[in-house]
C-alpha cells in the first residue's frame, strides 16, 4: 500500500486500552490518525464540512467497535478501511448538485510554483470527475487498494473498478492536457 499517513503504529497497550473503553486510550488513538482520517475523508467527499462530519462518525463508529479488531492486520488499516466505508456512504447520501470551493495554493520555497501549478491542474482535473470514479481513483492510486478491494467496497465486480479506473485516468489525461493547452494559449494572447 502507499504511504497515506495512516501507517501509524499504535502500541499494544493503547490498543488494549480502547478494547476496554478506556477514553485516554481512545483519545491517543483519535491524536495520532484525526490528520490521515481527514485526509483521506476530504479527498473522497471534496467537502471539509463533510469530511470533518465523516471523520467523527468513523471514530465514534470505530470506537464503538474496537474491541472487533482481532489484530490479522495492523490496526491502522483497519481503522482507514472505517474512515473510506464512512466516507463512501457519506458520498452516496449526499446531494449530487454540491458545489465544492478549492483553497488557494502558494509555494512555500522559490521553485515550487510549477509543482503547485500542476498538482491545482491534477486537482481541478479529479473535481470535474463523478464522484464514484474520484474515489476509484484515489482509492487505487494513492491509498494502493487493489481492484478486489475497491469492488468489495462499492459491491461491485473487479471489472467494474478496472474499467472506472481507466476511463477516469483517460478523462484526467484530456482534461490535464486540455488545461495546460489554454494556459500556453493564455501566455500568448499577453
Amino acid at each position: 500500500m502507499a504511504n497515506s499517513g495512516f501507517d501509524i503504529d499504535v502500541d499494544e497497550l493503547t490498543l488494549r486500552g480502547a478494547k476496554r473503553g478506556d477514553m485516554a486510550a481512545c483519545e491517543r488513538i483519535y491524536r495520532l490518525y484525526r490528520g490521515p482520517a481527514f485526509t483521506v475523508a476530504v479527498r473522497i467527499v471534496r467537502c471539509r464540512e463533510l469530511a470533518q462530519d465523516v471523520t467523527q462518525e468513523a471514530f465514534i463508529s470505530a470506537f464503538r467497535r474496537v474491541s472487533q479488531f482481532r489484530g490479522d492486520s495492523p490496526f491502522w488499516g483497519w481503522l482507514r478501511r472505517v474512515v473510506i466505508n464512512h466516507a463512501i456512504s457519506a458520498l452516496r447520501r449526499r446531494p449530487s448538485a454540491e458545489i465544492i470551493a478549492f483553497e488557494e495554493y502558494q509555494a512555500w520555497e522559490p521553485g515550487e510554483q510549477d509543482s503547485i501549478g500542476m498538482a491545482m491542474d491534477l486537482e481541478s482535473a479529479l473535481a470535474e470527475l463523478d464522484d464514484d470514479d474520484r474515489t476509484i481513483v484515489w482509492l487505487h492510486d494513492v491509498e494502493g487498494y487493489k481492484h478486489k478491494e475497491i469492488a468489495r467496497l462499492f459491491g461491485k465486480t473487479e471489472s467494474f473498478s478496472k474499467t472506472r479506473l481507466a476511463r477516469a485516468r483517460a478523462r484526467l489525461r484530456e482534461l490535464i492536457e486540455a488545461s495546460r493547452g489554454e494556459e500556453i494559449e493564455n501566455a500568448y494572447a499577453h
